[in-house]
């Protein structure tokens, strides 16, 4: 079996904790508050920012600077009317689109960008499954493509959605099918909680993709909203052992509905740094 291990620097500590674009949250709106709360990065929504002006895109820019955060993270890579499966696919305004969507990344300093976008990835009934997978394995070489062409040092996290959002590439296993098919080191796989609980993945499926994962995304499955220890889900502590069990030392951030996110974001990164260091202790 393949290894997905590439010389990188030491990570600047063990985990990372931000807050995703999910919903009414808005990381970048809520930017000084997330700072003062403790958060490690934010993970703004992708194709929101790519649709943006350049004026606009410098003053989003500069709110993270001010108040010393980073885009480490992307979610919502694509828009949901670009579809790259089925018969419609206009590749060449994928291919625009993602080269914009890349420097956009880039220049807020961004490690991964998150590709789940269940609406630009679903096939409509009647289509070719088998041929929508080679669509989507060929689009993920596209964007690989273009990462390595334009020298970017970001990567692409290939995301295992629930049956109820898309109806390709589910679970943990069919996404390491793709990532290993695509066998490019640019795309790896991002893997959500909230999307392996619905599926009733065991969360020890993490230990056979090891080094392939280079982003995580959590939120307590009942009502998907910011998890807190008080009546949490009981497969939390199996899912971080796994992650410890896999070598997954890096990011995670909150992605879930939230009325107020200053509120329960120091409730929701206790909790998840009480897992991380059990978890570690247990391994």
């Amino acid at each position: 079996m393949p290894s997905f291990r590439e010389p990188s620097p030491p990570p600047r500590r063990a985990f990372r904790f931000g807050v995703a674009a999910f919903d009414t949250v808005d990381p970048l709106a809520l930017a000084p508050q997330l700072a003062a709360a403790g958060c490690d990065y934010v993970e703004p929504a992708l194709a929101k920012l790519a649709a943006l002006p350049h004026d606009q895109l410098e003053w989003a820019r500069d709110r993270l600077r001010e108040v010393g955060l980073v885009a480490e993270a992307m979610n919502w890579f694509l828009p949901p009317d670009l579809k790259v499966t089925g018969p419609a696919v206009d590749e060449a305004r994928v291919a625009d689109y993602v080269a914009r969507a890349f420097a956009v990344a880039q220049t807020f300093g961004t490690e991964v960008v998150v590709f789940g976008s269940p609406a630009s990835r679903s096939f409509p009934m009647g289509f070719p499954p088998e041929r929508a997978r080679a669509q989507l394995v060929a689009f993920l070489r596209l964007c690989a493509d273009t990462i390595e062409r334009e020298g970017h040092t970001l990567r692409l996290g290939l995301e295992a959605l629930r049956r109820q959002e898309s109806n390709l590439v589910n679970t943990t296993a069919e996404a390491l099918a793709v990532v290993r098919e695509v066998a490019r080191p640019s795309v790896r796989l991002t893997i959500d909680f909230y999307h392996l609980s619905c599926e009733q993945e065991d969360p020890a499926v993490l230990r056979a993709v090891g080094d392939g994962i280079v982003h995580v995304q959590v939120a307590e499955p009942r009502g998907r909203v910011f998890p807190r220890e008080q009546g949490a889900d009981v497969r939390f502590t199996p899912f971080f052992a796994a992650l410890q069990a896999a070598g997954y030392r890096g990011r995670i951030s909150v992605e879930a509905v939230c009325a107020d996110v200053v509120a329960e974001v120091p409730r929701a990164f206790t909790f998840l740094r009480e897992l991380t260091a059990r978890a570690g202790t247990a391994g």
